[in-house]
């Protein structure tokens, strides 16, 4: 779907079609090549702050928890127009971010270490929660920065319609090996939408490059939210109130659950010009 299309509408009948089959919905070019070299950027100045002294661990890997407010960049992602009206259209206004993660991954060095990977996100959601299968409760957008637009790169890989099982078998031989399994591929600038029941994990990476993605998980606002999410007050002035209510604000605990305008300002963008 070119972003374009994205600007004027919300969803088609054929994405939705296709997310709903699926599980997932790719978005090409949701990131222009000027908006991707500067989120490299802020990644980088991320990662250069979380590792030990160089060179040594020059490669080691990152997975940041509730990284928002480590950039504006990262902030402005929070309702970058063209993609919240997707999330806006799969979930409805009354939404926020509880939680996000941003993913550093050098080319893996020695043997793949044979761990089980495929999961769902959630996590005790996929306890607590009775019904089958269970409620979709979530949806999460990955912004891609490098180019895992070849298998092998650390591509995000699906179990395509696997939203609706609620449990996988692991094969005998203990491998990630799933009949009907895909990378999915994507150029530095793609978004990914999915379905938090997609069975889903994070290929490896055998190439020589470094693959490098944002994740941005929303849902009602009347769930807890999984990060300690803590924004710098230099950028408090970065903060609409729509991005505010993304971060999870609210006027009173009830206006999470019966929201006021004041609660909710994406419902009047919804409304007028998110549609």
């Amino acid at each position: 779907m070119a972003l374009r299309e994205a600007q004027r509408v919300g969803l088609t009948d054929a994405q939705r079609h296709g997310f709903e089959r699926d599980g997932y919905l790719v978005v090409d070019d949701a990131l222009d090549a000027t908006h991707v070299s500067r989120l490299i950027e802020a990644v980088d100045r991320v990662w250069a702050a979380h590792r030990d002294a160089p060179p040594v661990a020059r490669a080691d890997p990152l997975h940041l928890l509730a990284f928002v407010g480590s950039d504006p960049l990262f902030l402005e992602l929070l309702d970058h127009e063209p993609i919240l009206r997707l999330v806006v259209d799969l979930l409805g206004w009354n939404v926020f971010m509880y939680h996000c993660h941003l993913d550093v991954h050098p080319p893996a060095r020695g043997p793949s270490p044979g761990t089980w990977t495929w999961h769902q996100d959630g996590g005790v959601q996929n306890r607590d929660l009775e019904t089958h299968p269970r409620p979709r409760m979530s949806v999460k957008v990955a912004y891609f920065l490098s180019d895992v637009g070849e298998p092998g790169r650390g591509n995000f890989s699906v179990l395509p319609g696997s939203h609706l099982r609620d449990a996988l078998e692991r094969p005998s031989d203990g491998s990630n090996d799933l009949l009907g399994a895909v990378p999915v591929l994507a150029r530095p600038g793609t978004a990914v939408l999915f379905d938090r029941r997609l069975w889903h994990m994070r290929g490896e990476n055998r190439s020589s490059l470094t693959r490098k993605a944002l994740f941005y998980a929303y849902t009602y606002r009347w769930v807890r939210a999984r990060d300690d999410t803590r924004i710098p007050p230099e950028l408090f002035g970065t903060i609409t109130p729509i991005r505010s209510q993304l971060l999870g604000a609210g006027s009173s605990a009830i206006g999470h659950w019966m929201p006021s305008d004041d609660d909710a300002p994406l419902r009047e963008w919804w409304e007028t010009a998110g549609r």
